[in-house]
């Protein structure tokens, strides 16, 4: 058995770099422009922006990193007495209370469960630790498949009764919920909005590789980023993406994985099967204005595969990228939004 990772905590900041943000128009800032990092979710964030006048830049890290800890403290796992690890773990029948961010997370994760029937499902937590990806990484062998079927019996949207008006919750069978494909994408919307709130126009939000761009660069252009070339072993841009008040997503599976038998085992788990995917799309890219949206959806999308997710985006008009390992290589097929957007997609190669 070979395994090709390190602990989670630490996967999930290598994960992140499955989409670069970076100025391809400028190396650096201008000095008018200000960047803040910090680390949060086991990952980095920064924020790179124009300051109104007047403003305290030590302030607003101080707001943007108080925002991240209210996100951490309701939506990680790593967080004993979090408010998903207590939501998981109230008894069935009994209304819960959820405080408005975790309610609106909820929501929308519910919201894309539905949309792909399953293929992404927030309740999915037994699985992910039974095949040793959850907050303690354990993945050293297949799990037998009565494991599967007992962890399978534990899954499923559809015991959530939730009401979004009241934000309560009353579960009617056991489950445990996973937020991990789509919290970093609502703290990137939380951190955007904080600077809006204080009249910031022109910045570029970035949590774990997802990201959230609005007005202009530090040169006066709109925002570019660049969709990685999906291979752990290999750096370099498959495209470059010019953003203009929109969010972008990326969800891959050949950073975190294990071997047994030279079988690779995505972090990625379908919960319909109860197993890691299989199949040969490597990384899938939604950009939309909702960054909370696209960050379920490119989880939803390399799960259900090739012609499953191009089928969905078009149904649904995302603008997504898949991108594909064939024969020939690395391929990347566009939904028509996409293409309409950003036109013919290459591969770097």
């Amino acid at each position: 058995m070979t395994l090709v990772a390190s602990p989670l905590k630490q996967l999930t900041l290598t994960l992140s770099l499955l989409v670069w943000a970076f100025f391809l128009s400028a190396c650096s800032p201008s000095p008018e422009y200000q960047t803040l990092t910090g680390r949060t979710m086991g990952t980095t964030w920064s924020v790179v922006f124009l300051p109104v006048e007047n403003m305290n830049v030590s302030m607003v890290q101080a707001a943007l990193e108080a925002d991240l800890l209210d996100v951490n403290g309701s939506m990680s796992t790593y967080i004993a007495d979090s408010e998903i690890n207590r939501v998981s773990s109230a008894p069935i029948g009994e209304p819960i209370a959820l405080s408005a961010m975790f309610a609106d997370v909820l929501a929308e994760s519910i919201t894309v469960s539905q949309l792909s029937d399953g293929a992404y499902d927030v309740t999915v937590a037994p699985l992910v630790d039974l095949w040793g990806f959850g907050p303690q990484f354990t993945a050293e062998k297949i799990p037998a498949p009565d494991a599967v079927e007992n962890a399978m019996s534990k899954v499923g949207y559809e015991a959530l009764n939730f009401d979004l008006e009241t934000r309560t919750l009353t579960k009617t069978e056991p489950r445990e919920l996973d937020f991990s494909s789509i919290a970093k994408g609502y703290g990137v919307q939380r951190l955007a909005d904080n600077l809006e709130q204080q009249g910031v126009e022109h910045y570029l939000v970035e949590i774990g590789g997802e990201l959230l761009a609005k007005g202009l660069n530090p040169k006066g252009q709109s925002w570019k980023v660049a969709v990685r070339y999906p291979d752990a072993t290999r750096q370099g841009a498959a495209m470059a993406l010019g953003l203009d008040d929109v969010g972008v997503a990326t969800s891959g599976d050949y950073f975190n994985f294990f071997q047994v038998g030279g079988q690779h085992f995505s972090h990625l788990i379908d919960p319909r099967t109860g197993e890691p995917i299989h199949h040969e799309v490597v990384s899938a890219t939604v950009v939309d204005q909702n960054i909370t949206r696209a960050d379920a959806l490119a989880t939803t999308l390399l799960v259900l595969g090739k012609d499953r997710a191009l089928a969905l985006a078009e149904r649904e008009s995302l603008a997504a990228l898949l991108l594909v390992k064939t024969p020939a290589g690395i391929k990347a097929f566009p939904s028509s939004v996409f293409a309409q957007r950003y036109g013919s997609a290459g591969t770097g190669e």
